[in-house]
């Protein structure tokens, strides 16, 4: 559906534009400083459901604002008396959720610039640094076989080895991590994150369950959302590796475009049905704004 290639005109037309990931340190102070942000206003969303209230062996170990539909029984009514405002108090049973990070690593992702990888590493990365700042088991799975996991004790060393490790080859992508669901059945938060091209939303919103929240994540670089090139173009599809030369005209572009809208539409349906979480960005939108809107901040 979404050109998967770029034109000959590269020196090398094999050549994925951007296949790695590179984040450093500057990356996890912004990780920290979004994660931060997020904590002191509230935004993170909890997931549909829970409902649960305090039982006498359940640990406290602090509070988050209220949300309305919640059960009253949970509000801190002390802090209610003080402060006027409602917050619930959240328990160890709360704080202690595993997520589920799946990242497609397959071809495809080496589009750009700026490269979907990358942002895609990103996006899984501050979602890790917030996760584990909520007391989160955070499991990574990625398209390659790659896997990390990591608790609030991980070092942030592990986190930037394991994204900068990952690269963007290969015709196994996010469809071949969803098929592997038994690896996360007990995940409470479930992120998928890649360009969702191989996917079909009923197979992705199967996912969701009693207890489980979904959230997908596409991305696509910003010639798959506006391919301007018009005339004879030589493609090369890095996951199947062939080669095709097109002449690509107005027409083209307009089928082309409508057929993306469609597959958006039909995502941003599913999910509405689902309860789950579905945003597609451009590559060129910054890791923190597509993090916010994802949790729905």
């Amino acid at each position: 559906m979404a050109a998967h290639g770029w034109g000959a005109e590269r020196p090398d037309a094999r050549a994925l534009p951007c296949p790695g990931v590179s984040v450093g340190s500057e990356f996890l102070q912004r990780a920290h400083s979004l994660s931060v942000r997020i904590k002191v206003k509230g935004e993170l969303s909890e997931e549909g459901g829970r409902g649960a209230s305090l039982s006498g062996g359940e640990e406290f170990v602090g509070h988050r604002p209220y949300r309305g539909g919640e059960d009253l029984r949970r509000l801190d009514w002390n802090l209610w008396a003080r402060l006027r405002q409602p917050f619930v108090k959240v328990t160890r049973r709360e704080a202690g959720e595993e997520w589920a990070v799946l990242i497609d690593a397959s071809a495809s992702m080496g589009v750009g610039p700026p490269g979907k990888l990358q942002r895609a590493a990103e996006v899984a990365g501050a979602l890790a640094v917030l996760g584990l700042a909520r007391g989160a088991r955070v499991r990574f799975f990625a398209s390659s076989g790659a896997e990390l996991d990591m608790a609030k004790e991980s070092a942030a060393g592990e986190l930037l080895k394991y994204l900068n490790g990952l690269r963007a080859e290969g015709s196994v992508g996010m469809r071949g991590l969803v098929e592997q669901a038994a690896k996360f059945r007990s995940a409470n938060r479930v992120f998928l994150i890649g360009d969702l091209l191989d996917l079909s939303p009923a197979q992705a919103l199967a996912l969701v369950r009693k207890g489980r929240s979904l959230a997908a994540v596409g991305l696509l670089a910003p010639l798959e959302f506006e391919p301007a090139s018009l005339g004879r173009i030589e493609w090369w599809d890095p996951e199947e590796e062939q080669r095709l030369v097109l002449n690509v005209g107005q027409k083209t572009l307009q089928k082309y475009e409508m057929t993306l809208s469609v597959h958006l539409d039909r995502w941003r349906e599913a999910a509405a049905r689902h309860r789950a979480s579905f945003g597609c960005w451009d590559t060129k939108v910054a890791f923190e704004d597509v993090v916010r809107d994802v949790l729905r901040a």
